[in-house]
């Protein structure tokens, strides 16, 4: 199931204000985008093009096992596919970016039996796996829960859990940060040590706005942490910054951050950052039942992070992309159960009215189409005969 996120267009009232505390009214909140399609948690996934790519991950909360799995929605058809090229990697907890709108750099994961700092691509046009090499890792250290950041240079700043190849109950978790860089031309990549500054984190988020970098969640105290001197290498969603706009003109600032939180998902615009889900540290989240919290966090004037609400959609260690038309989806993850996928509607103006029919149903009017000129034309040959 893929869930859209949907933005209430309406003025709300003061009475309304009140209720979004309690989330029976909220703002923004999920929606039902593609009902079908892979169950995954722990995955990784990124939009090119007119197609969602999703890769790896667990199928079953009580495994370590990872899969190998890449799957591959089309939007034109709301159909999902199992892109089947040998070679496929097994992993889990691991991180990607996209470059040149075309290839998946795969960073690091969990293979199922030990961490690993390996990195693969797969050629979205091609249609085939490759494996360049990485040097300058620890040998005796991996990645998972890390987060891998592109940057407007062509290097991949490296964040988070560093730790033994295999997991153990009381794994040491080290703040160490990594510049990748190479090519994937060239078949090469290598790791250097680039920082000790960064604060022990895994599950955590990173995102840009300007040359901020902000370093979400991963422990169960110091909420962010930011980082000047970089910039994104990922395009600005404009579309999505002015709906985060006109939420935040509704709402008011926390007077205090939120709590600490892992295995969220969080999404960057120009001026702010989308926050939704994961696993707190204060005991709400029960086994099976991450919290559906929602905010947004601004840096101008100064941080303010404002309260959307709590979704009834709970979730932790899901995805969540932009499509090309700026359609903000989230994507699998722990909840009720492990989860499908959601759409989250961008803003529009109290004047205007949602009109047209959603992607899936514009794909199943196109399938009957199909299949009425299907018949149209058995219909003409039998004339013929």
């Amino acid at each position: 199931m893929l869930f859209n996120l949907k933005i209430k267009a309406s003025v709300i009232s003061k009475h309304e204000k009140q209720k979004l505390i309690i989330g029976k009214h909220l703002l923004a909140d999920w929606e039902i985008f593609c009902p079908i399609g892979p169950s995954l948690a722990f995955h990784v996934g990124a939009c090119i093009g007119q197609f969602l790519y999703v890769h790896g991950g667990r199928i079953d909360r009580n495994s370590i096992e990872a899969s190998n799995k890449l799957h591959c929605l089309n939007f034109d058809t709301m159909i999902w596919n199992e892109v089947r090229v040998p070679g496929s990697p097994a992993l889990s907890h691991h991180a990607c970016v996209t470059i040149g709108d075309r290839y998946l750099l795969l960073i690091g994961g969990w293979d199922g039996k030990a961490r690993t700092s390996k990195v693969f691509v797969f050629d979205t046009l091609e249609c085939k796996w490759l494996y360049p090499s990485a040097e300058g890792f620890p040998s005796d250290a991996g990645l998972s829960s890390h987060t891998a950041t592109l940057l407007n240079n062509g290097k991949v700043l490296i964040l988070g859990r560093e730790g033994p190849l295999r997991m153990q109950p009381d794994d040491k978790i080290h703040g160490n940060a990594y510049m990748l860089t190479g090519s994937i031309e060239s078949g090469k990549f290598a790791y250097s040590e680039y920082s000790r500054a960064t604060e022990s984190r895994s599950g955590h988020t990173t995102n840009f706005i300007g040359p901020r970098l902000y370093v979400l969640g991963g422990r169960n105290d110091q909420l962010l942490e930011v980082h000047s001197g970089y910039r994104s290498g990922s395009p600005d969603n404009e579309k999505v910054t002015e709906s985060f706009k006109k939420i935040i003109k509704r709402l008011k600032p926390m007077e205090k951050m939120p709590g600490g939180r892992k295995h969220h998902i969080a999404l960057e615009s120009s001026g702010a950052i989308l926050i939704h889900g994961g696993e707190t540290f204060d005991g709400r989240s029960k086994i099976g039942k991450p919290v559906g919290d929602m905010f947004i966090m601004t840096d101008k004037p100064s941080i303010n992070f404002y309260k959307i609400g709590e979704s009834k959609v709970g979730r932790s260690g899901h995805i969540c992309c932009v499509t090309k038309d700026e359609n903000i989806l989230i994507h699998g993850g722990l909840g009720h159960k492990i989860i499908h996928a959601y759409q989250l509607d961008l803003p529009r103006e109290c004047t205007e009215r949602k009109s047209g029919l959603s992607p899936l149903s514009k794909a199943l009017q196109r399938r009957i189409e199909c299949k009425q000129v299907e018949q149209l034309k058995g219909q003409i040959l039998s004339c013929i005969m």
